[in-house]
């Protein structure tokens, strides 16, 4: 008995220290180190359902512990003891769900392969068993960055930890890079086993390597820089207003500010003015011509809705003429079961309604933009197609406060990736930062400090060329999907 409870003690630390090892990883310098060490902790104990669930459960506590900064929640008008409680309600709850899928994946994982023989299977078997089991996992992201519930997985963590290696998604996508990094730990695993039981070990290791290397070189040839001289300038201001108090701001006193910044931005020869998420109130007009084209994160009401939106401000306008509104409201904040009737409470700003799906943006004399409003960076599908239908630059605006660097640096890995996947380069426009530019091949061009109010001009590069991620790579993964499912089905019958 004693040492069946060590046994579990000893697996459930492990899958422990895995969870959090790879939550503390995403959008990391230390990525390289920790996710892959992670994954194959995971691995190892894939067979036993409650080291699963707490993998699960501490990736999660550790990649969205930015969640506790929720609190405090008195300047919405509850009280210290129910902030604490919404908070850790919120934290928790997120954790808990991330233990429950990864339970599940582990219960098909042990319907599909008995550890006790996963070294004496045919070779063919138990690659297909893995792929499928890689798929799986994988496609368990894409479909959950098309809910609420989803912020950022492993597909998206690489960056900056591993730049070359993201370059795969130039033609496989996160979806491709999350598939790439279990088998990465599914092979540390092996290794692992395969010396601590005396077996053959070494071909294994020098294959994975030179593997590894391959995918690196690969990687890095289809992200080199091209050059290019159809560059736009665009000056980015980075607001630095906290949340709690930006929507008492006057419209008088928003119009000085902002003129204000447009008169230095078009002094700098700057065609174009963007403000992050939520800057403008609804009730926002110019009290004067205003001086420069401006694509301003505000607010606009819609038949008795409201709507949080990108608007258009044209050159010599006062009121906007164009805008696209944001599709992906965040859980409990912008959007919640009307059974809870927590509106007010909850969302300084009221129940906001989502705008329509399409992430492209086409306006007159403008260039035509992919855009995310703040939480639909992580939308990964809508961003391809955006791109796609005629995107030439990536546009996402955000509010970020007051969440910590933590969430900034996840923005920004996520930013990158859409970058990277669709060869387009990024404007990021946050209230507390990040803001900046980030190139196609992920890299970042310019960078606003976090937590000050400045403004820039940045010049990306216009594209319409698309990468092959855009054009085919959702597509052939399905049908790989589909076939792995036939073929395991009848390598099994």
């Amino acid at each position: 008995m004693k040492e069946l409870k060590r046994k579990i003690f000893n697996s459930l630390s492990f899958s422990l220290i895995g969870g959090i090892a790879g939550g503390y990883a995403v959008s990391s310098d230390l990525w390289f180190f920790l996710m892959p060490l992670s994954l194959a902790i995971l691995w190892s104990g894939f067979d036993k359902n409650i080291s699963n669930f707490f993998w699960g459960f501490s990736f999660i506590l550790s990649s969205h512990f930015w969640l506790l900064y929720l609190h405090p929640l008195t300047w919405l008008g509850f009280s210290w003891t129910i902030s604490i409680f919404i908070t850790t309600l919120i934290y928790f709850g997120c954790a808990m769900v991330g233990g429950f899928l990864i339970f599940l994946w582990g219960y098909v994982a042990q319907k599909l392969i008995y550890k006790k023989y996963i070294f004496s299977e045919k070779n063919i078997d138990l690659f297909l068993k893995i792929l499928l089991l890689c798929f799986i996992w994988s496609f368990s992201e894409l479909i959950l960055t098309q809910t609420p519930l989803f912020w950022i997985g492993i597909g998206d963590s690489l960056i900056p930890g591993d730049l070359f290696l993201a370059g795969l998604a130039r033609w496989i996508g996160s979806t491709g890079l999350c598939i790439v990094q279990l088998l990465i730990g599914f092979w540390i695993f092996c290794v692992f086993e395969k010396w601590k039981r005396n077996l053959k070990f070494r071909e294994l290791f020098v294959w994975g390597i030179i593997s590894l290397i391959l995918l690196h070189l690969l990687g890095a040839f289809l992200i080199l820089p091209k050059s290019s001289d159809n560059v736009y300038p665009i000056a980015i201001w980075q607001t630095n207003k906290p949340t709690r108090e930006k929507f008492l701001i006057d419209n008088t006193k928003m119009n000085k500010e902002i003129l204000s910044i447009q008169e230095k931005a078009s002094s700098k020869n700057a065609e174009l003015l963007i403000t992050p998420e939520g800057t403008l109130r609804s009730d926002f007009v110019f009290n004067s011509p205003n001086k420069m084209n401006t694509l301003a994160g505000g607010f606009r009401r819609y038949k008795n809705q409201l709507r949080s939106s990108l608007l258009f401000f044209e050159k010599g306008e006062k009121i906007f003429s164009g805008f696209i509104d944001k599709n992906r409201l965040v859980p409990i904040g912008e959007k919640q079961p009307k059974i809870f009737n927590l509106y007010k409470g909850l969302s300084l700003i009221g129940g906001v309604q989502p705008g329509t799906k399409s992430r492209y943006l086409e306006l007159k004399n403008l260039p035509n933009f992919a855009v995310a409003i703040c939480y639909e960076i992580s939308d990964s599908l809508k961003i391809k197609d955006a791109v796609h239908n005629g995107g030439e630059l990536i546009l996402a605006i955000a509010n970020l406060d007051p969440y910590p660097q933590k969430i900034h640096d996840q923005f920004i890995s996520m930013a990158s990736m859409r970058s990277i996947e669709n060869n387009r380069d990024s404007i990021i426009a946050s209230n507390t930062g990040p803001s900046g530019l980030i190139r196609s091949d992920g890299r970042i061009d310019s960078l606003i400090a976090s937590n000050v109010e400045e403004n820039i001009i940045v010049y990306p590069n216009l594209k319409s060329q698309n990468s092959f991620y855009t054009k085919f790579g959702i597509q052939i993964f399905s049908i790989i999907f589909i076939l792995l499912i036939i073929l395991n089905f009848l390598r099994a019958i």
